[in-house]
């Protein structure tokens, strides 16, 4: 899941995919970027929602954190 302020930094996405290109079992890698839809949900049962403020990620910052992971031999969508 890629959220923007949280988990979008570049040492961030370079730690999971060496994390990642460890595991024999994984080829490709989907980047999920963050959306806003679940936050209605949390107001209507009155929760605090953590992620208030938050937007998806723009265009650019998904292509450069896709483009992170094939240096490893993982394929990223």
């Amino acid at each position: 899941m890629l959220v923007p302020g949280r988990t979008d930094a570049v040492e961030n996405v370079d730690a999971v995919a060496e994390i990642v290109a460890r595991w024999p079992n994984v080829s490709r890698v989907e980047v999920l970027p963050f959306h806003e839809m679940g936050e209605e949900k949390w107001n209507r049962l009155a929760i605090p929602y953590p992620l208030h403020g938050v937007h998806p990620p723009d265009a650019a910052v998904l292509e450069r954190v896709r483009a992170q992971f094939p240096a490893r031999g993982l394929t990223a969508f």
